[in-house]
């Protein structure tokens, strides 16, 4: 044995070297197939690079802009001025009525057009329906007919006589006396030798009831004559009730009534000035009670004939858009007025009074029924009972020469007229029926040739010179919706 030989070291066994060989083997060959298959797919893709030649381009569009400045011209001064004009004309709109004239929104059915007055028109309900004839919303634009006034069209007025029970005849009528008003016009835009700012407004309403404009072909240039006239009057009147110079309120009541339907249906900037002067003058001479009396008196004493013409004047000033301090406040007073005051509950025969409650003529009668349909209490006890007064015992008599048929009791007819027809007409299709029956050819029958009116027998004759005021008056009785 050698002894000189060195010992060999023992090995000692190590379990944690021994897991991390291991596992780094495990790693290694795990990681063999992915290295392979992403060498593989990067020589393909390599191929394709270098073999593949691409056939189309892309193309990019260059568009180029070039910025020049635009050369700005001034208007012209005049332009400029009626542009503002133009703009302030937009501005003005009709505002919302709140009162409703008409209660009802029962349907209506349709009358047919008659040729004969013998054929008896359609009936129905009393519950008309007049929404499409007196439906109020903004009018702005200058000589634009808005829907209040959309009857007055020639296709509205033809829809309108079909189913109110107006005809071809009553047309021609109010035709021939428009043309005769037209002939007869003074040269100031004005009518009749007397009482001509009066006179003038029941003919500037006669050719507004018609839908006639300044625009219009035939009565313009008379339509626009009979508005200047009555501005350049009410540009001359004082500026209150109250001073030394008195204001007659007929007249101011009838030209308040006419400037306001006109500005209604136009809109023409020059009209609301003269309109609302001569509103205010009404709303002011009104008295605490809510009647009127001549000069606008403020005493005791009240006249519903007076009064009647204020209270049309108030509507159609409220309906068109006036600018005027208090006139709702005057209309809630007119109502009142004429419940309160000119109407008698006790007088069963004639409960509207002239100057005292009840005991009125016919006249006065149709007077405060109208003007209360007008002011939106059209279903009241009022209205009611002086409808059925004069459907039951005042319809109009056919027999227009017959002294005993228009004297007496009867008063001015002309004046009842006036008013029982459009209480009638308002009241209700049954009720207007029965008078337009007789009253519509009665008024046809009797027009002269010309186209006027004279009054009937047994009136108190009129001087020669005023044979016009019966032509106008009759006019006002014929409502548009239904001539």
């Amino acid at each position: 044995m050698d002894t000189n030989l060195e010992p060999v070291p023992s090995q000692t066994f190590d379990p944690e070297a021994i897991l991390a060989e291991y596992q780094h083997r495990k790693m290694v060959e795990s990681m063999i197939g992915p290295i392979i298959s992403l060498v593989l797919h990067v020589l393909v893709m390599g191929s394709v690079i270098l073999f593949y030649e691409a056939d189309a381009t892309v193309t990019r569009a260059s568009i180029e802009l070039e910025m020049k400045e635009l050369e700005v011209k001034e208007l012209d001064q005049k332009e400029l001025e009626k542009l503002e004009k133009l703009e302030e004309v937009a501005e003005e709109v009709v505002p919302t009525v709140e009162r409703p004239d008409i209660v009802s929104d029962a349907q209506v059915t349709d009358v047919a057009s008659v040729d004969d007055f013998s054929d008896r028109m359609a009936s129905t309900d009393d519950a008309m329906n007049f929404s499409d004839v007196l439906d109020i919303r903004a009018n702005d634009s200058p000589l634009k007919l808005s829907s209040l006034y959309g009857g007055r069209s020639n296709e509205g007025r033809t829809q309108q006589r079909r189913r109110f029970g107006g005809n071809d005849a009553t047309e021609r009528a109010v035709v021939k006396a428009l043309q005769w008003l037209k002939k007869t016009q003074n040269a100031d835009g004005s009518w009749a030798p007397s009482q001509r700012p009066a006179m003038t407004g029941l003919c500037l309403l006669s050719f507004l009831a018609h839908g006639e404009t300044p625009t219009s072909e035939e009565y313009g240039r008379t339509v626009q004559n009979a508005m200047q006239y009555l501005i350049s009057h009410t540009a001359a009147l004082p500026e209150t009730t109250s001073g030394k110079k008195k204001i007659e309120p007929y007249t101011n009541g009838i030209v308040a009534y006419a400037l306001s339907e006109a500005y209604g249906m136009t809109k023409l900037p020059n009209l609301k000035p003269a309109m609302d002067k001569a509103l205010s003058l009404v709303v002011e001479g009104q008295q605490k009670s809510g009647g009127y009396d001549y000069s606008y008196a403020q005493g005791a004493r009240w006249d519903l004939s007076v009064a009647g013409w204020q209270f049309q004047a108030m509507k159609a000033g409220f309906v068109s858009g006036a600018s005027v301090s208090g006139l709702d406040a005057a209309i809630e007073k007119a109502i009142s007025f004429i419940k309160n005051v000119a109407y008698s509950k006790t007088n069963a025969t004639r409960p509207m009074g002239y100057s005292s409650p009840g005991g009125g003529s016919w006249g006065m009668q149709g007077a405060g029924a109208l003007c209360l349909q007008l002011l939106g209490e059209g279903s009241s006890r009022e209205v009611k009972a002086v409808s059925k007064l004069i459907t039951d015992t005042h319809l109009p008599t056919i027999i227009w020469t017959d002294p005993k048929a228009t004297a007496g009791s009867t008063g001015q007819l002309m004046y009842c007229w006036y008013y029982e027809t459009q209480v009638m007409f308002h009241t209700g299709q049954s009720s207007w029926r029965k008078w337009n029956e007789k009253f519509a050819p009665m008024l046809v029958q009797n027009q002269k040739e010309d186209g006027h009116w004279d009054a009937p027998v047994g009136l108190k004759p009129a001087p020669k010179a005023r044979k016009r005021r019966p032509a106008l008056m009759l006019l006002g009785t014929i409502p548009p919706c239904a001539a």
